[in-house]
């Protein structure tokens, strides 16, 4: 099984660094790291740090992302920007068409879009400004998902990542999560892929 995980740098691994904004602190243990140690599967991370859904369709038409022998496809873009529930925007046409590009060139995979999990709401960490965008690009996911016809994990609705827990799931800016974090995001996947046998 072939696992091929696209998104930002909440796929490619971001870490973050405490009191920074916009500098990487790419970590191999990322969520698609986590989620090949559960499950055994190969799992191709194609997360690159700080591109919305309109950079990432330019990514992938390049040819840098290869799904053709996914037999899962996990999306999980928006924390950036640019996708709009009540809004006809480029980010969300764009958003669409990534997931149109994955249904056409692995018409036997699963496809599955996953909401970004959360944000600070606290002004003293350093991406506070992020959150309404998240929350906009969660409820477009879910309105895609369903639109299309295709799978949802919806980790901003999991509970798993709270204000109360932000100092250990997302410690450094708030936004990036910690080895914690991915952890428990990579243990939540896999157990949506486990009851829907997908696994």
């Amino acid at each position: 099984m072939i696992i091929c995980c696209l998104g930002d740098s909440l796929t490619e691994g971001d870490y973050g660094i405490y009191g920074k904004r916009c500098i990487a602190n790419v970590k191999s243990e990322n969520y698609p790291y986590f989620l090949s140690a559960l499950s055994g599967a190969e799992v191709r991370n194609y997360g690159k740090c700080g591109y919305n859904a309109s950079m990432y369709l330019d990514y992938y038409n390049s040819g840098a992302v290869d799904v053709k022998e996914a037999g899962i496809i996990i999306i999980m873009l928006g924390t950036n920007g640019g996708m709009d529930p009540d809004e006809d925007t480029n980010g969300n046409r764009d958003y669409t068409e990534i997931v149109k590009k994955c249904l056409n060139d692995a018409p036997g995979a699963k496809i599955l879009l996953c909401t970004p999990p959360r944000a600070t709401e606290n002004p003293h960490m350093s991406n506070f400004g992020y959150a309404e965008r998240v929350k906009k690009a969660a409820a477009f996911v879910r309105k895609t998902a369903a639109e299309l016809d295709v799978g949802i994990i919806d980790l901003a609705e999991s509970g798993l990542f709270t204000a109360e827990n932000e100092y250990v799931m997302q410690p450094n800016d708030g936004l990036h999560f910690s080895a914690a974090g991915y952890r428990t995001m990579a243990g939540y996947i896999y157990n949506f892929l486990k009851l829907k046998k997908y696994l």
